[in-house]
């Protein structure tokens, strides 16, 4: 029986071969001097940012700015568009029917997870890598009034199996590998609900709709200062500056390896030559070291690390992609791959 995804990768290589024919009789988005792929990139139409989630996310919020911040670098425009679903799986496969060169999307932590659970609808190797912009840390958070530490919530969350909901990004992602060991080595059982717009996750804890958030610190930055939020535990291998009494997962003695570090980056179509993705890996440079990016970067509590060059944040994604494989097989999450 043949693989539908196997198929979809055939099809969108035969999809690049008719693009590089119309590229070369001067019908293509940008110009790339060799046959190779070497020599000086010219982008010549806008560069599509697909963000595979809704609008006023993490991942909204970092697309729309990096774009912009990389916009005089390539010399033309980057319209940001939301395809939210699947946990980012429908984004990329609208990044992925795009002309190479024409389209990049951005790429998450729980995305990713996605490939070695099964549930996704694309490959890693149907994927390169053009820059990682963010690396930060996650928090298991209530709303302001319900429950004052983790403690509090526990023995709710103990007293109650399977009652307490938590909004999460989507279904074999990486919150449910933190949950599932926090019921292995707390006790705790809670009801995953995914949400895949970032706006339905917010509005379901602000209204009652779930007891808990799983969410990425700077995403919900506006309703920690106000004090809506709350943070119980911080999903990160150190403590926050501001957040230094909220204990980590460590602290309730989860293990190492499943405090995968939240990132965000640029992913292009593995089809793109050469030239084009080192153009917009220098972009993504360029963009992170702007003041109005470094800005951006702190109040979201983004690592002062985060950005990693096309090569290496290649090499990052297909070790994270093998790290997560051993933590959902280690508690029996999604399909496998």
């Amino acid at each position: 029986m043949s693989d539908p995804r196997r198929t979809r990768r055939t099809v969108r290589l035969a999809g690049a071969v008719t693009a590089a024919a119309l590229a070369t009789a001067g019908c293509g988005a940008m110009d790339g001097s060799t046959s190779g792929g070497g020599g000086e990139a010219e982008f010549r139409r806008p560069v599509d940012m697909v963000i595979p989630f809704g609008p006023g996310g993490g991942a909204d919020q970092v697309g729309r700015a990096a774009g912009k911040a990389m916009e005089d670098s390539i010399g033309v425009q980057i319209p940001a568009i939301n395809v939210p679903g699947a946990t980012g799986s429908t984004g990329m496969t609208k990044m992925l029917s795009g002309r190479p060169g024409e389209s990049m999307a951005i790429l998450i932590q729980d995305t990713l997870t996605t490939v070695p659970a099964g549930s996704a609808s694309f490959e890693l190797d149907e994927l390169r890598a053009a820059c990682r912009l963010q690396s930060m840390p996650s928090a298991i958070m209530v709303r302001k009034g319900t429950y004052k530490n983790w403690e509090e919530l526990a023995a709710e969350a103990k007293s109650k199996p399977g009652q307490l909901k938590v909004a999460t990004v989507g279904a074999n992602s990486v919150d449910d590998i933190v949950l599932a060991a926090l019921a292995e080595e707390q006790g705790t059982e809670f009801r995953a609900v995914p949400f895949s717009e970032p706006s339905e996750r917010y509005s379901s804890l602000l209204g009652g709709a779930v007891d808990v958030l799983y969410e990425q610190l700077g995403d919900v930055k506006q309703y920690l200062d106000s004090g809506d939020f709350v943070p119980l535990v911080l999903v990160a291998d150190a403590p926050v500056e501001g957040y230094e009494d909220v204990p980590t997962t460590e602290d309730l003695g989860l293990p190492p390896e499943v405090v995968l570090p939240q990132f965000r980056g640029i992913v292009v179509s593995a089809d793109t030559p050469d030239n084009l993705v080192s153009a917009l890996s220098d972009a993504c440079e360029e963009a992170v070291n702007t003041p109005e990016m470094e800005e951006f970067q702190s109040q979201v509590f983004a690592a002062d690390d985060s950005y990693q060059s096309a090569d290496d944040f290649q090499a990052f994604l297909e070790e994270q992609e093998s790290l997560i494989a051993e933590q959902l097989d280690a508690y029996g999450i999604g399909g496998g791959s």
